[in-house]
């Protein structure tokens, strides 16, 4: 089964890229060499968690490539590209939640591999704030990017404005402080669940490429 499910994100991987190549070919015909750029820099970021995991000799879950590839697609291919953002006014909020709860989650497996390993020990209150605050982090760092991006170039990321900015960090607010209490009520009574696959995951990358 886990065989199974890690071909079919492999092969969801591959398809995503192609879609993303896809609007590559698109901005040439259009001569529009901001979507160019742009298209050609998401692409690169799909393939980051495999550039990451050979610069540090780690072999990290394909989980990790297979979400980011889609948060890539449904924002710039779907939102930015296709205008999702413009035609449904729910897609925004939709992506900034749930990508801070996924920013969140990671940032929490990685405290929590600290844990389980005995690098650090923290409270349990402390790995849930820690947690929220990379997602949200994160989720300002992206807005910078938005806002720079529409500055120098005349693009409308930030659609609203000053009102979509602050939807967004409110959305990322909310997205990381569900993940990071439901990070404390597990590693207060901690049992196996997809906190813990992924920790497993990424320690044995770890290892498998240590000895290799």
């Amino acid at each position: 089964m886990g065989n199974r499910m890690e071909k079919a994100q492999y092969i969801a991987i591959i398809i995503l890229r192609l879609f993303i190549g896809i609007l590559i070919v698109l901005s040439v015909a259009r001569m529009n060499l901001f979507l160019l750029v742009m298209s050609f820099f998401v692409l690169f970021l799909t393939f980051l968690p495999a550039i990451i995991g050979k610069s540090f000799r780690i072999n990290l879950p394909i989980e990790i490539d297979f979400v980011l590839t889609l948060v890539l697609y449904l924002h710039y291919a779907l939102g930015e590209y296709n205008g999702f953002y413009v035609r449904f006014s729910w897609w925004d909020i939709f992506l900034h939640t749930g990508n801070s709860v996924i920013l969140g989650f990671i940032g929490m497996t990685f405290v929590y591999i600290l844990l389980i390993t005995s690098k650090i020990k923290a409270k349990p209150i402390l790995v849930a704030t820690f947690s929220i605050f990379f997602a949200v982090f994160i989720g300002v760092i992206w807005e910078i990017f938005e806002f720079t991006i529409d500055q120098i170039f005349g693009f409308n990321m930030q659609k609203s404005g000053l009102v979509d900015t602050m939807t967004d960090l409110m959305m990322d607010v909310v997205g990381a402080s569900l993940i990071g209490v439901a990070g404390f009520f597990y590693i207060k009574n901690p049992k196996p669940n997809l906190l813990h696959s992924w920790a497993l995951k990424i320690l044995k990358g770890i290892r498998r490429e240590s000895k290799d």
